[in-house]
């Protein structure tokens, strides 16, 4: 799926570079074992998928340059990937400091993105991984019809994250008492509406809370959520961001996606 990447007026769209996404667990895929031996091979779970196409995972690569493959039941596919250290990279050496963290969770995120640019995909949490593909099979077949109902519900749909932030006074002044000037209010009202837009043409929405403010940070998040909506209302709604934005000086958004449903695999 290509993001749109244009600049423009008030709003920014473009895809960050992924990260180690904290993504909820599916409520019908329970959490791996809590105690796993780090340096035995265990299996990977990227995401649960409707149908496997062949060749569809030919070449595809995981978080430990291993191939990935589907284990099958009946109906939805888990996409996993066997690491350990008879596989040559082990579970201990993916997570051990923050730069292996992220470099794992970039390639977690990019098998996920190209799953989803074939058919709906359910993700699955970061580090989610079981002893064997016959415990897989087993939480597939036991949750078949909760997957499969999910995996309709994603069918052409895309997640699409949304911040929006009040920018710092013109004339540089202090705006420690921001939140009760004007200024402030009357921006923050306007982007309580815009949000409110957004959730007219989206599926579904989850709204975060908004940051605390940080030291030293001269703009202040109001609106931060993410957006389930129809692949073909994307343009319009990145249209709605930018130009209702851009439409209110003191206010800066930023849309980021298409994205994989992170957001909504609990919902």
């Amino acid at each position: 799926m290509n993001p749109l990447t244009r600049a423009a007026g008030a709003a920014r769209h473009a895809r960050p570079r992924p990260g180690p996404r904290e993504l909820a667990q599916p409520h019908v895929w329970p959490e791996p074992p809590q105690q796993q031996d780090a340096s035995d091979a265990v299996v990977w779970v990227y995401a649960v998928v409707a149908d496997q196409a062949p060749g569809r995972l030919a070449g595809l690569t995981g978080v430990a340059s291993e191939p990935v493959r589907a284990v099958t039941a009946i109906g939805p596919s888990a996409v996993v990937g066997t690491v350990g250290e008879a596989t040559g990279t082990s579970l201990a050496s993916l997570l051990s400091g923050l730069a292996a963290i992220e470099t794992a969770g970039r390639a977690h995120h990019d098998v996920i993105a190209h799953l989803a640019e074939a058919g709906p995909v359910v993700p699955l949490r970061f580090a989610t991984v079981y002893p064997d593909d016959a415990t897989i099979r087993t939480l597939l077949a036991q949750r078949h019809g909760e997957l499969t109902r999910m995996l309709e519900s994603f069918r052409d749909k895309q997640e699409w994250d949304v911040k929006i932030y009040v920018e710092p006074r013109p004339d540089g002044a202090s705006d420690d008492s921001a939140r009760h000037s004007s200024r402030w209010i009357l921006a923050a009202e306007r982007a309580e509406r815009i949000a409110r837009t957004l959730s007219g043409i989206a599926i579904k929405t989850q709204r975060r809370p908004a940051s605390v403010p940080i030291a030293g940070e001269a703009r202040r998040l109001v609106v931060d959520g993410a957006y389930l909506l129809d692949s073909e209302r994307a343009r319009e709604f990145a249209s709605v961001v930018e130009t209702t934005a851009a439409a209110h000086a003191a206010l800066r958004a930023e849309l980021n996606g298409p994205w994989p449903p992170y957001s909504f695999a609990d919902r």
